[in-house]
Formats: C-alpha cells, structure tokens, sequence
C-alpha cells in the first residue's frame, strides 16, 4: 500500500525529532566536556559552526 502525504510528513516529523534529539545529546555533552576541559571549546564551536553551514548551505530558498 502506497504512503499517503500524511503518512510521509508523520515519519519525516518522527524522524526528525529522534535526529534532534540525538544532536542535541551530542552537543550537550561536548559543551560540558568543555566546561571541565576548556581546550575542547574551539573544537565544541567549529562543530556548530560546521552544523549551521550544512543547514544554511542546503536550505531552498533560504528557508530556514
């Protein structure tokens, strides 16, 4: 059985809020590390910086 619109933006919907939540997992946990380690803060900031390039290079119309 084919997938319906609805049924493709719930699994996008889903999936990107599992994604979302892993990343912020991720950064949070850098972002403490660095709290204690303070050399991690450079490399803590590229990550984001390399994150929002990859959302500001793939965003149609500038969408945000």
């Amino acid at each position: 059985m084919p997938l319906t619109t609805a049924d493709i933006g719930i699994q996008l919907l889903m999936d990107s809020t599992v994604s979302l939540q892993e990343i912020e997992a991720r950064i949070t946990a850098r972002v403490f590390a660095a709290v204690h380690q303070p050399e991690r803060g450079p490399a803590v900031r590229a990550v984001l910086e390399r994150l929002l390039a990859v959302l500001d290079a793939t965003s149609p119309d500038g969408v945000i």
